[in-house]
């Protein structure tokens, strides 16, 4: 994490990148959305932090004016309004843009780190796959915090998933389906109304949720380990980029790497922090399965998300599956 914000220090003073006096006619300014509604989520929170970057080290050069939710571009809206330029960045998950690049979601399934992907030429191997969409990955953030399945009955052992109700996105459909469980197509709005009317029993996500979405009050169990990432992409419109004076483009790739240091470890504390109030609080329980399922579950994970994405998108998987799980 030092080592991400020193390299981001670096790269702002060596490109001149502090704050000018006065604002000046050529500032470009960007408009920005986001996946979730949630202003208390760490996602949320964490792309403002990349615009506030933006607009402090930008100033007289760039800027950001709006960033919206999904109350004003609905998220399955927002893949599109970016390659059309009705936008020029957008915050979500990589599923979210899997009707642009087929395969996409795998960014959210690595087994390397974000600093990694970024050195072993993952990053670049995923921007050669967007350009003909018009899109750029600038950012990704959130990397070292896994998904748990949360439910509300429990599950102690791998044979307790069979026939469960788990809400599903793009990304974990094909593991769920693997652990026998039933996977259900729910909108993120619709969690809480679903688990409180017994529709579903479960869902996947990170610990901070249990709070920001008030999921704590219908699921009562963690089931671990933890596998994959949110890995929330900071995505912009290519040509937009490409039309960005050096100082601009320079800006904004250091807020790219920003949200990836600082930022990216604050979501973990707060990840530790969330699943320790949730125990103190009484009635939630963590379960960790035995070694042998944990080993049994991860494998599942892994390769049947992968086995997916072959079928799919082979040339994405043949590209990216050797540098983001190595085999």
């Amino acid at each position: 994490m030092f080592h991400r914000i020193a390299r981001v220090s670096a790269l702002a003073a060596g490109l001149g990148l502090s704050a000018f006096s006065g604002a000046q006619a050529d500032t470009v300014a960007l408009k920005a959305a986001i996946y979730t509604g949630t202003p208390t989520s760490p996602f949320h929170i964490t792309m403002v932090r990349f615009t506030d970057f933006i607009k402090e080290q930008g100033v007289g050069h760039v800027t950001v004016s709006d960033l919206v939710g999904p109350e004003s571009i609905p998220e399955n809206q927002q893949a599109r309004a970016l390659a059309d330029g009705l936008i020029d960045f957008v915050a979500a998950p990589p599923s979210y843009l899997e009707n642009l690049v087929p395969g996409l979601g795998g960014i959210s399934a690595p087994r390397i780190t974000t600093q990694e992907m970024r050195t072993n030429g993952a990053f670049d191997a995923i921007n050669e796959f967007l350009a003909p969409a018009n899109v750029k990955m600038v950012g990704l953030y959130a990397g070292e915090v896994p998904f748990y399945i949360f439910t509300n009955k429990p599950v102690r052992a791998l044979a307790d998933f069979k026939g469960l109700r788990l809400r599903t996105t793009n990304t974990v459909k094909a593991f769920f389906e693997a652990l026998g469980a039933q996977p259900m197509q729910i909108r993120r709005g619709e969690i809480y109304t679903a688990l409180e009317r017994g529709v579903a029993d479960g869902y996947s996500n990170v610990n901070s949720e249990l709070y920001g979405s008030s999921w704590i009050e219908v699921a009562k169990y963690r089931v671990g380990p933890g596998f994959y990432t949110p890995n929330i992409a900071i995505f912009t419109n290519l040509r937009k980029y490409n039309a960005l004076t050096d100082k601009q483009r320079a800006v904004v790739d250091a807020a790219g790497l920003f949200v990836e240091g600082a930022p990216s470890w604050d979501i973990k504390v707060g990840e530790d922090h969330a699943i320790e109030k949730a125990t103190k609080e009484g009635g939630f329980e963590v379960i960790e399965l035995s070694p042998e399922d944990t080993e049994k579950f991860l494998d599942m994970a892994y390769d049947s998300t992968w086995a997916e994405i072959t079928r799919n998108a082979p040339e994405f998987s043949a590209k990216l599956k050797p540098l983001l799980v190595g085999k």
